[in-house]
């Protein structure tokens, strides 16, 4: 952006919008759309940009505290927090073991769904 804007400030003197959930979910059966780093990893790759903590010295930010989606759900919210920053606890675990279902075969699971997606229906808009 320095270069299309010609300016020495950071992100050529604009403001930008950052949005996203650094510790989100990954998809269930996908691959997160990001990959983890490690520290020492972090640390080889941006070792050349010096003592600059691009970060702290440009970027201000509001923390979002309330979970939209899962709000009316207290319980499965915490559940869902306790997963997403690896902090499981044996009731978390115990919870969502009861709601495990195992269907190997691929007809079982299209009947399943067959039965189930009715009851989602009103979430549809």
């Amino acid at each position: 952006m320095n270069d299309l804007f010609e300016s020495d400030e950071w992100f050529g003197g604009k403001n930008v919008l950052f949005v996203g959930d650094i510790v989100q979910l990954p998809p269930v059966r996908g691959e997160p759309v990001f990959d983890k780093v490690t520290a020492s990893t972090l640390k080889y790759r941006l070792g050349s940009m010096g003592a600059v903590n691009i970060w702290l010295d440009t970027v201000t930010y509001d923390k979002l505290t309330i979970n939209e989606r899962q709000k009316t759900d207290q319980k499965f919210s915490e559940m869902l927090d306790k997963v997403r920053r690896g902090f499981l606890d044996n009731q978390t675990l115990a919870t969502l073991s009861e709601r495990v279902f195992s269907m190997p075969i691929e007809k079982n699971l299209k009947y399943y769904n067959r039965m189930v997606m009715p009851q989602f229906a009103c979430f549809q808009r």
